[in-house]
């Protein structure tokens, strides 16, 4: 194994009531109802704007108050960006499993400052090589354009590369990118999702997650 790059919320971070609270935040001060922070597991994966379109389908923004209405979900979150918000059980060990063996990296499509924000917060020590979410002019997930960019920066072929996410958009990043996809069913989707959308390999914890990486790193 020559990399590991890993998705960031739902696999390495459980994020859903910071960004339930933001999105909700904003919802309730344009008169829209709020949603349960269960609902947002089947509502994320495809950033912070197309989140906040989903949670206002049933009374859509008009194109010229979208961008300000996000522009608010920004402002709140980045004021509570890590109330809630914590490491799954095992990530912390998994890191530390990893970090002097082989590069390691966060790819999310969770606006990109934001994004450093958390990792910064709470894996200071981790050692990430690239830590990079959703940036202006740059394609998004399900896009494979800044997967490997990445792994081309770092000099490791993608087939060489483990993805970790847990939706079908991160599997399906990772299929059109060539690297190793790899479920994590412990996040906001789950085992079916992550099959179904072409993971070659599902992991119920991320010890089970280390102990095949060991494997291949012997």
């Amino acid at each position: 194994m020559g990399a590991v790059v890993f998705d960031l919320d739902g696999t390495l971070v459980d994020s859903l009531a910071d960004i339930a609270a933001a999105v909700n935040g904003t919802l309730v001060a344009h008169e829209r109802e709020p949603h349960a922070v269960e609902a947002y597991n089947a509502m994320v994966g495809w950033g912070l704007k197309q989140l906040l379109v989903t949670a206002s389908s049933a009374r859509p923004f008009a194109p010229g108050a979208l961008e300000a209405a996000y522009q608010d979900v920004l402002v709140r979150y980045r004021a509570r960006p890590v109330v809630h918000t914590k490491a799954y059980p095992g990530i912390d060990q998994l890191l530390a499993l990893l970090g002097t063996r082989v590069p390691l990296g966060v790819f999310s499509n969770k606006e990109d400052g934001m994004t450093k924000t958390i990792v910064r917060t709470l894996f200071p020590a981790a050692g990430f090589r690239s830590v990079i979410g959703a940036q202006p002019g740059k394609p998004h997930k399900p896009d494979p354009t800044v997967l490997l960019e990445i792994l081309a920066d770092w000099g490791v072929e993608p087939s060489a590369c483990a993805y970790l996410g847990d939706s079908d958009v991160d599997m399906e990043t990772a299929g059109r990118a060539g690297v190793i996809a790899c479920g994590a069913s412990w996040g906001f989707r789950g085992e079916a999702e992550l099959r179904a959308s072409g993971a070659s390999q599902v992991f119920a914890d991320a010890p089970a997650f280390g102990r095949w990486l060991e494997a291949r790193l012997l």
